[in-house]
């Protein structure tokens, strides 16, 4: 395992990290399309990828959709046909440019401060420097809050998460017993490192 490919949402002319989904499932599940990914790569274990953006009526919109079909022929989705890409997803690329309808809000995030850096899982919100949270009702986005500065706050209350005795575990692991020998956390720390809902990563 590795750490993971975030989404990402084109917001203000940048393009920004998904770091926390209130609402996961009701933003895009990929079990409400005929298709089924695979791993394709460990730093996408889940086997799909999203970008996101805003229409110019502010409307939420599924812009690409990057995966793969295992060993199965690719699908048409929404009646989009898919091209040849690759990606940490995969080897297809759905240009969708599909409206949603989420109602809710997520964290997006862009420069990331390496100090920081979890070797498995999503990274924190408050591992990057600027954080905005960003609200929609019925797909239409309403309202974005800075959490920069929240952000800072727990920079200073916590510790980066691979301090000096995690970093001899993961150079020297080869003691530790389980599937997370390699990284020297015990299961439950890695499984929530792998939710990117708010309930693991919201600590605002």
């Amino acid at each position: 395992m590795r750490a993971q490919f975030f989404d990402g949402f084109n917001f203000n002319d940048r393009k920004y990290s998904i770091v926390a989904i209130e609402r996961p499932e009701e933003l895009f599940s990929i079990k409400d399309v005929p298709i089924r990914p695979t791993m394709f790569d460990e730093s996408c274990i889940r086997g799909w990828s999203a970008i996101y953006t805003l229409s110019d009526g502010k409307q939420l919109i599924l812009s690409r959709l990057f995966t793969n079909n295992g060993d199965e022929p690719a699908p048409a989705l929404y009646g989009v046909e898919p091209v040849s890409f690759h990606s940490p997803a995969g080897d297809l690329q759905y240009n969708l440019n599909l409206s949603l309808t989420y109602t809710g809000s997520f964290l997006i995030a862009y420069d990331f401060i390496h100090e920081y850096f979890m070797p498995f899982g999503f990274q924190l919100p408050h591992a990057f420097k600027t954080v905005f949270e960003l609200s929609f009702e019925n797909g239409i986005y309403t309202h974005v809050e800075s959490r920069s500065e929240a952000a800072r706050q727990l920079r200073i209350n916590y510790e980066p998460p691979v301090n000096s005795r995690k970093k001899m575990q993961l150079k020297f692991g080869t003691a530790l017993k389980g599937k997370s020998q390699e990284h020297g956390f015990d299961d439950e720390i890695i499984s929530q490192f792998m939710d990117i809902s708010y309930d693991t990563k919201y600590l605002f």
